[in-house]
């Protein structure tokens, strides 16, 4: 029975992939012809209804190269190109990114960085990760709520966490959150999404040796916790 479930569950994800495969050039065919018909047509209220369609177009992309990229990352394929990488920096740089967005919609986000983190690891795979995981928390935690991002080292690791002040997330959801198109309750959705952002970060982290989990946060929300090896150097730093 478990091999027929492993079955179902990898045909499901197959058909889904080439799904997504098969839609990539239509869906841009088809952005390429609405845009050219904005270019072309003055009429007020047609621009308005094509620019509803070109938002929805986007929105379907960006599902199709999720689900591309989440198979790529799930068979071992995506190429990774690690290298050192400044972390503290990197998080330093993706904070300031996002705060104008947490200010739209009222939220204060926050780090706690140690100096100098230095990981072996893919630059872009790492920013991809945490732009997920704000993305995640800027649609769930209501307004006047807080985000604290933290990183420091922890052993052999360096532990990133992102947690929250909001309504936190149950605990028999924690593990089918990193789940392809897993939804918490419609009611604690502020906003839409794919439904893909947390399977991607659970694959990349893989990607790079690493692991992704949620707890409760000493905050009173949830704690999404990103764990990577350390660089040797900083390892090195550690030894007596």
């Amino acid at each position: 029975m478990r091999r027929q479930l492993v079955s179902v569950t990898q045909s499901s994800r197959q058909t889904g992939d080439n799904i997504a495969h098969d839609l990539r050039t239509p869906l841009t065919r088809l952005r390429a012809d609405v845009e050219d018909a904005l270019r072309h047509d003055d009429s007020e209220m047609h621009r308005a209804t094509l620019e509803r369609v070109l938002d929805e177009i986007q929105n379907m992309q960006n599902i199709v190269n999720a689900l591309l990229a989440l198979s790529q990352a799930e068979a071992g394929v995506m190429r990774v190109r690690k290298k050192t990488v400044d972390l503290s920096g990197l998080l330093e740089e993706l904070i300031e990114l996002y705060i104008p967005s947490a200010e739209e919609r009222q939220l204060t986000l926050q780090g706690r960085i140690a100096p100098n983190l230095n990981i072996e690891a893919d630059r872009q795979l790492l920013a991809r990760i945490f732009a997920n995981l704000f993305d995640n928390e800027l649609k769930y935690v209501p307004a006047g709520g807080t985000i604290l991002l933290t990183a420091l080292t922890s052993g052999p690791h360096v532990e990133i966490r992102v947690e929250d002040d909001g309504p936190g997330i149950p605990v028999e959801m924690r593990d089918k959150i990193f789940e392809r198109f897993a939804r918490l309750d419609p009611s604690r959705t502020l906003s839409g999404g794919s439904g893909l952002g947390l399977s991607l970060v659970k694959a990349f982290a893989q990607l790079l040796q690493g692991e992704v989990r949620v707890v409760e946060s000493s905050l009173g929300g949830a704690a999404f916790i990103l764990t990577l090896p350390a660089s040797a150097a900083d390892v090195s730093k550690l030894s007596p």
